[in-house]
């Protein structure tokens, strides 16, 4: 069995302003790290797209901050969304006909490389369409790409609310740097 996750990286707010703007929303949110965190959220894990946006429009929003939006499904899919002011600015599906049989292609749609390494301030677009585009047996090894490409905490990769509530962190993950919002 694959992993489940959702994630968002958001760049901008500290930990702190995060951890009050969702103040009784159950999530977490790691330490700064590169002035970025990562928002582990409760509802997100249901796996539920328009929750998962959501969060990341309204968080983007209310601190006019790009929000990378990530979900991974049984390692099967990668999907993101990128919001930048509450705007959804880019969507990426690894595999489009999983969960939709009449898609045209299982080859990755979206992800726009040049305007993500525009965001995180990311020099290598090539290694970013690498990640993208590339032939992936297991969805978190394409979001590790990705991240690393990007730029991005290594730790969001594999981790959700779920994992980091059953103390399953990953190797890189800050330890004890997670806060719950209802702390």
């Amino acid at each position: 069995m694959g992993s489940f996750y959702t994630n968002h990286t958001v760049r901008g707010p500290s930990q702190a302003q995060l951890l009050e703007w969702l103040h009784d929303r159950p999530a977490f949110v790691s330490k700064v790290e590169h002035g970025q965190a990562v928002v582990l959220d409760a509802e997100c894990e249901e796996q539920d797209g328009e929750v998962l946006a959501g969060l990341a429009s309204q968080i983007s929003k209310q601190f006019s901050c790009p929000v990378l939006a990530v979900l991974n499904h049984d390692d099967d899919v990668l999907y993101f969304e990128l919001y930048e002011n509450g705007i959804k600015t880019d969507e990426y599906n690894s595999s489009p006909s999983f969960f939709d049989e009449s898609a045209d292609t299982d080859e990755p749609l979206g992800g726009d490389a040049e305007r993500l390494c525009s965001v995180f301030n990311a020099t290598d677009p090539e290694k970013v369409e690498a990640a993208l585009r590339g032939d992936y047996v297991f969805a978190f090894k394409r979001h590790r790409d990705l991240a690393l490409a990007l730029g991005l905490p290594i730790y969001s990769v594999g981790l959700g609310y779920n994992y980091v509530s059953e103390g399953d962190l990953p190797p890189d993950a800050p330890d004890g740097e997670y806060k719950h919002s209802e702390a």
